[in-house]
């Protein structure tokens, strides 16, 4: 089933308490329209809205607290919504804004990268913005912790920590590198994964919040993580956009490519090793990982910035490493949800280049997994 929802949809939650499917809707136009929508998980028809005060992105659901978590991704800060009541709880500041040339000059950025990335924000008509976005969260129920990337834009990454029982920012973690954006927590172990750009991932003490250690791994571009608690095994999808100018000028040198892209890896958590690399679509975005039926599912882009998107969702075996099915959803998926008792599927797919001039709404897909 396919409903055209809204003119702009990123990411989704399915609440097993509320019985019912969450998904972020932001208005790029006017960001005080931007809304929490809450969908029928069998008819996937608007039951509420619960209007924002700035555009989400990422969510992360805190279901046995009644409670939703949206990154604002361009705002600097994070919502909180109470999903019982359907209203806005709270808007977190993560940070300020920055004078952007004034910043490089201050760190002791060459003239050659300030050069470049000056450049490249005035494209954007940015001088004063956020120095970092915000995409995935991790929420950590033990420590009553959120974990929240940020990608730095020309500055290493950091991963902010709010402390979700004052709902302030507890910390700044420094020293993540080139484009940090997945994240995901090994609750038993008390761990946090984070992955960049640059063919890396950290290891995050979710107690004492320090990086314990530095895994190289062979994925260039982990954009979105996955973690199996049973097997202690890192699911990561491998994008394989050129990023080549905007990664060498970060690194002041050239970077060697690790992997084609385009991929899903799987990962020794430990070590970091490869267990096993299986081709994707074209650009993946999201996973969703289902340990009882070790099945594993992927969204994928297919194209990026084009007029017809050839999107598709990839289904994996994870026991034998297995691609078991494409299934094709174009133009773009983008985000994932799983109705674990109901075996279901829940997938938000953005517009292309030609259904966003043709005014299109985006689409929510429920898919029965039989």
């Amino acid at each position: 089933m396919q409903r055209a929802i809204a003119s702009d949809l990123v990411e989704l939650a399915y609440s097993a308490r509320q019985n019912a499917v969450f998904v972020a809707a932001p208005d790029w136009e006017v960001e005080t329209r931007s809304r929490l929508l809450k969908l029928h998980p069998d008819t996937l028809g608007i039951q509420a809205e619960v209007p924002l005060t700035g555009k989400g992105f990422g969510v992360a659901l805190d279901d046995a607290a009644n409670r939703l978590y949206l990154t604002q991704g361009f705002n600097g800060s994070i919502s909180v919504v109470d999903t019982a009541a359907g209203r806005l709880v709270k808007q977190i500041p993560l940070l300020q804004k920055i004078n952007f040339a004034q910043a490089y000059k201050e760190r002791g950025f060459s003239e050659k990268r300030t050069e470049f990335l000056l450049k490249a924000l005035e494209r954007f008509k940015v001088v004063d913005d956020y120095p970092y976005k915000l995409r995935e969260m991790a929420l950590d129920r033990a420590n009553e912790r959120l974990f929240a990337p940020g990608l730095g834009l020309g500055f290493d990454s950091v991963l902010f920590v709010v402390n979700t029982r004052t709902l302030e920012l507890e910390k700044v973690i420094e020293g993540f590198g080139y484009n940090a954006v997945g994240v995901v927590l090994d609750e038993k172990n008390g761990r946090v994964f984070v992955s960049n750009m640059r063919g890396q991932v950290m290891v995050v003490d979710a107690r004492t919040l320090q990086i314990t250690r530095t895994l190289e791994v062979e994925a260039d571009q982990l954009l979105n993580l996955a973690y199996d608690p049973a097997h202690n095994r890192l699911f990561g999808v491998d994008q394989g956009i050129d990023r080549d100018s905007w990664r060498n000028n970060h690194l002041e040198r050239e970077y060697q490519h690790r992997s084609e892209g385009h991929r899903l890896f799987v990962l020794d958590a430990d070590t970091g090793k490869t267990i096993a690399n299986l081709p994707s679509g074209q650009v993946p975005i999201g996973l969703r990982f289902d340990g009882e039926r070790q099945r594993l599912y992927v969204t994928n882009r297919g194209g990026v910035r084009v007029d017809e998107g050839r999107g598709s969702v990839t289904v994996y075996d994870t026991a034998a490493y297995q691609l078991l099915q494409t299934i094709d959803l174009p133009p773009h998926p983008n985000s994932l949800a799983l109705d674990e008792q109901a075996n279901v599927l829940y997938v938000t797919v953005k517009n292309d280049g030609s259904s966003k001039k043709a005014g299109t709404l985006e689409n929510v897909t429920r898919i029965e997994l039989r």
